[in-house]
């Protein structure tokens, strides 16, 4: 029964490292979806100011087309220096979590052992009352 509830535990923990180890891998995908949302939102962008061209002096919209263009630019490395930073600040976590997750199991094991040895010693304890019981019976 204990070595049922040892095993049940160490699947616990494990499966709840696996969980930890597929969110923290999903960020990059985070990441990419939103780099796309920014590369169709330049693309929208990029499509009306074409669309101005018809309306408006052309040297007037390439000025504004300068400005967009930089600003996406700025945009586009803030964003990989933040995101980088955010996973950067991530692997860090996910090795404290490890860490912390290996202390877990090894403080389970050591707690089922000491259950397991006073269960033994009781076992022994018990063995032994009983023999000197039937001792007692068999002297009286």
């Amino acid at each position: 029964m204990i070595e049922q509830t040892r095993r049940a535990a160490e699947t616990g923990v494990d499966a709840q490292r696996s969980a930890m180890e597929t969110w923290f891998g999903s960020f990059e995908s985070v990441k990419s979806a939103q780099k796309s949302g920014v590369t169709l939102s330049k693309s929208a962008i990029e499509a009306y100011l074409d669309g101005l061209k018809s309306v408006f002096p052309e040297e007037s919209v390439a000025e504004l087309e300068a400005a967009v263009d930089e600003q996406f630019e700025a945009v586009d490395e803030i964003h990989e220096d933040a995101w980088q930073s955010f996973l950067d600040g991530l692997d860090e976590a996910e090795a404290t979590y490890d860490e912390l997750t290996e202390m877990q199991l090894e403080l389970l094991a050591d707690g089922f052992d000491a259950v397991e040895q006073v269960q033994a010693e009781a076992e022994e304890t018990t063995e032994e009352a009983v023999a000197s019981a039937e001792e007692l019976t068999e002297s009286a």
